[in-house]
């Protein structure tokens, strides 16, 4: 697990570091310039052209001591100051003295001739306002030329935060960034305008670390140590029983995905609760489930089961006692039968809910139309994990898709708590309890296909069927799930991916460790 900073928690992490610790500021800078440049020394021969553009906070100090640094292993280096920030702090007029002792070379602008390296350190993690006017233009056209371009700790216009463009960015071939990753190195736009990124250890102590407390985090291959323990001496009622209520008329195949990704979690028994109409394709897509089907007797809203026959009543209560986690809404459809089928399920079940898709939806109108729906939701004591995409949380929130992308991280925390997980599905998915937030690097564009969810709803609700707590189920889950996209790129490549290639990457990702 590493842990990931916003702007905030870096900048309190640094003060601690300086005001706590006595580890001086200038001491701090130096050794960030001395990593970046060795990373360069390790990539580019000592003939490469290298332009430093910098303003005059302590982004720009680190650039002209990663120039300086170099000058002294003989790369040609000039330096071009902006200057249009009125004040310089003091660690930037320590390292301009420095230059100016050297003979360093400064420019009144950019060189007519392209570099072979930029290094751009004109804003950091500190930026706030959005950039514009003359530092603008400097973005724009260091955009438009050739050479390898590096940006020192985060590129500049880039919130540090949440990846939003403030304005105008650099867009980096490399950034290299110190003592812990920034969030907004990882979530997009951002992430695409980062480029590589490179972590450096500069110096900061754990006990600084441990006082600002970081909250957001992202796995690496070790935490699938992590995932829930298999013994030699077990049967199948060892790893869970799991409930899918799923596949309307003609969405058998989301319960076929839900279902096989469960099983391929580790699940030792999987129930699908769905319409009869799907009873052979169940059957023959997916022998290894128990299958319980049900028929509408009644028009949507005909009466109080909103076209459950009481039989059908029966037989959900029954497989709602019989489950150990229960996934509702891949493929269910959002009629009057879903309707009556989320409320029992809220009503009586007694473990955890895994809702998705169109329980999302049908949910979310429910929710506002019903007060007791609301209560029922808000009090349910067995942990609820939603895993909505983009779409269904502006449903769910009644807040726009461009907002809810441009502060994900808050409405992740926002809309979650310690027994309501939330899985925020995006190009880069986020998990939160209310406090903590993972953020899921695994994956790639080829998931981005219909089905893709259904199997997320399986491996989650495997894990949680298995013990796992309900965070670290759906963290688990969101992880492994990218993972077995990328094992299944690799195999069928991105473009052709479909859903159906998951699950059985997903059980052999989860054989890593």
């Amino acid at each position: 697990m590493l842990q990931l900073v916003t702007r905030e928690e870096m900048q309190r992490i640094d003060s601690y570091n300086i005001e706590e610790i006595g580890i001086p500021g200038i001491v701090l800078m130096e050794r960030a310039a001395l990593s970046m440049a060795e990373e360069i020394r390790q990539r580019f021969p000592a003939d490469s052209r290298v332009f430093v553009v910098c303003e005059r906070g302590n982004n720009g100090g680190d650039g002209l001591a990663v120039g300086r640094i170099l000058m002294g292993w003989g790369y040609p280096v000039a330096f071009y100051e902006i200057g249009i920030v009125p004040r310089a702090t003091e660690s930037y007029d320590t390292q301009r003295r420095i230059l100016d002792r050297l003979d360093a070379v400064w420019m009144e602008g950019l060189p007519e001739e392209d570099p072979d390296i930029w290094i751009d350190g004109i804003f950091g993690v500190g930026l706030t306002r959005p950039v514009e006017g003359q530092h603008q233009k400097i973005v724009e056209e260091i955009n438009r030329r050739t050479g390898y371009v590096i940006a020192v700790d985060t590129p500049s216009g880039i919130d540090a935060s949440n990846g939003q463009v403030c304005g105008a960015a650099i867009r980096a071939d490399l950034t290299i960034t110190f003592g812990l990753n920034k969030l907004g190195l990882l979530l997009y736009p951002g992430a695409d305008y980062a480029g590589e990124v490179l972590v450096k250890d500069i110096g900061f102590t754990p006990e600084s670390v441990k006082a600002i407390g970081p909250r957001a985090f992202r796995f690496t291959k070790e935490d699938l140590r992590r995932l829930p323990e298999r013994k030699a001496w077990s049967n199948k009622g060892t790893y869970g029983k799991v409930l899918l209520i799923a596949g309307s008329v003609n969405m058998a195949g989301a319960a076929i995905l839900a279902g096989r990704g469960a099983y391929r979690a580790g699940s030792g028994l999987v129930r699908i609760f769905t319409r009869e109409e799907n009873r052979l394709i169940l059957q023959t897509g997916l022998p290894d489930a128990i299958l319980t089907t049900w028929a509408s007797s009644h028009e949507p809203g005909e009466d109080e089961t909103c076209g459950l026959s009481p039989e059908t009543v029966e037989t959900l209560y029954d497989a709602l006692s019989w489950a150990e986690v229960i996934g509702i809404g891949s493929g269910l459809g959002q009629s009057g039968p879903a309707r009556a089928i989320i409320e029992k399920g809220l009503e009586s079940a007694k473990c955890p809910l895994v809702i998705d898709a169109d329980g999302i939806n049908r949910l979310a109108q429910m929710r506002k139309e019903d007060s007791k729906i609301r209560d029922l939701y808000d009090d349910y004591p067995y942990g609820i994990i939603l895993t909505p995409h983009m779409g269904e949380m502006s449903r769910w929130t009644g807040r726009k898709i461009a907002d809810l992308k441009a502060h994900a991280v808050e409405t992740a925390r926002e809309s979650a708590d310690p027994k309501h997980i939330l899985v925020l599905k995006d190009a880069r998915t986020l998990v939160s309890d209310g406090q903590r937030i993972y953020i899921n690097v695994s994956g790639n564009h080829g998931m981005s296909v219909g089905g893709s969810g259904d199997v997320l709803t399986g491996l989650i609700c495997g894990l949680a069927g298995q013990g796992a707590d309900l965070f670290d189920a759906a963290c688990l889950g969101v992880y492994v799930h990218g993972l077995a996209g990328d094992e299944a790129a690799r195999e069928k490549g991105r473009r052709g991916l479909m859903a159906s290639d998951l699950p059985d990457a997903s059980a052999r990702v989860m054989e890593l460790l």
